[in-house]
């Protein structure tokens, strides 16, 4: 019943709010579409003081900090690499129609940065891909639960742990109401990350669990903007579905418990927008997939039930540009998760990240760009053990911007 009713309010909010004239023609306008494109090509230059895992070195995540010689990339401390993983290729094209939605848009967009099956390869990965039509985005597009407008001004590919940050597959409605205030609908794609703890430790061979893409995640999310800044708000419902295979019984059973999320965001500007803070907060049950990094959605109790525990995760930083040549961002986020008694004594349990850095705008449209950071992560397990990581990076950046081509 609760997913049905998910599913038919965000068909009502669109359908209610935006009715469309049957009418309505689509037909080519005068103008003629058009392709912009943009282009960056960026190396960092990385010195890990302590180690990161090696697959997770093109950017700085505290999860990835080996703790115990087993860990992946445990080995020696004093690291250097080079990489070009963040590069990244942008294409939107515009056609003009001769519709009350205006022109359609379509987007795509790649890096370099393997992820999956690629960890720790340099090759091409599509970020985005969706169409915009007036209101209405259909494709993968960053979600609509984060805030990207609230990522902090440095070059660290990742970025802070606490805050939320995913691009998703979706459907999603818009509608500005007034000149300050927007309001955004979702589905988007679900999917959930689960830590079986001691359950494999008993019996290997008794008990598969797999996460079961079911039912969409429901987001909504208000905007408020002015010249102070952004205020952003954004809800999640979501159903966590697993299936359990009992290779005895020779037959698998699905499950499915309920999660939810706030994510409360915004940026304040000061000194006559020279200097800006970027704040965040972000808590609830089983919204792990969302973060940045670290958590799962699903974990087992002391008598092997699955049950979502809560995270929570901020995030504080201060960005100020000294003149159209230099600028400087320095911050802390964190994120936590509520460890359950069925997990492993090294399940993840919090993560820290500082980051200061100063970026030099060499050419006056930021075509060329270099900057100096510095990077300290701390990651902590359910059982107190913790292992720290300081990383040094110089990043040098090539910028093509928005090339017009009429066609």
């Amino acid at each position: 019943m609760i997913r049905r009713t998910l599913v038919f309010s965000f068909l009502f909010l669109c359908l209610g709010t935006f009715p469309l004239a049957a009418q309505d023609t689509l037909t080519r306008s005068a103008g003629k579409p058009w392709l912009n494109v943009w282009g960056m090509v960026n190396l960092d230059i990385i010195h890990d003081l302590d180690q990161m895992d090696p697959q997770w070195i093109g950017g700085f995540r505290p999860s990835k900090i080996p703790v115990h010689p087993g860990d992946p990339g445990w080995g020696s401390s004093h690291n250097t690499w080079f990489s070009l993983r963040q590069s990244t290729f942008k294409f939107e094209g515009v056609m003009p129609v001769q519709h009350r939605l205006g022109p359609i848009r379509l987007r795509f967009e790649f890096d370099l940065f393997g992820m999956g099956v690629n960890a720790g390869e340099t090759t091409f990965r599509l970020r985005l891909a969706y169409g915009q039509w007036g209101p209405f985005l259909v494709g993968k597009d960053w979600s609509t639960f984060i805030d990207l407008e609230s990522f902090p001004n440095h070059f660290d590919f990742w970025g802070p742990s606490g805050m939320a940050l995913l691009a998703s597959v979706m459907v999603r409605y818009s509608r500005t109401v007034g000149e300050a205030n927007r309001l955004e609908a979702a589905l988007e794609l679900p999917g959930s990350e689960i830590d079986p703890g001691q359950l494999r430790q008993i019996d290997p061979a008794f008990l598969n669990i797999q996460s079961k893409e079911q039912v969409p995640d429901l987001i909504l999310r208000y905007t408020r903007k002015g010249a102070w800044g952004h205020v952003r708000v954004a809800g999640m419902a979501r159903m966590l579905s697993y299936d359990v295979i009992s290779q005895q019984a020779g037959k698998s059973v699905d499950h499915a418990l309920f999660g939810w999320a706030f994510n409360v965001t915004s940026n304040l500007y000061l000194f006559d927008r020279q200097g800006w803070f970027n704040l965040q907060t972000v808590f609830g049950h089983g919204y792990a997939g969302y973060n940045n990094d670290g958590g799962v959605e699903i974990t087992p109790t002391a008598g092997f039930r699955a049950t979502v525990p809560f995270q929570y995760g901020m995030v504080a930083f201060y960005n100020h540009n000294f003149s159209r040549h230099w600028s400087v961002s320095a911050g802390y986020s964190e994120t936590s998760q509520h460890n359950t008694p069925g997990q492993l004594d090294n399940a993840f349990h919090r993560s820290q990240y500082i980051l200061a850095q100063t970026i030099w705008n060499i050419l006056d449209n930021k075509a060329v760009q270099a900057g100096l950071c510095g990077m300290y992560g701390k990651k902590y397990e359910k059982d107190g053990s913790s292992a720290r990581d300081r990383r040094i990076m110089f990043t040098v950046r090539f910028q093509m911007d928005h090339i017009h081509k009429p066609r």
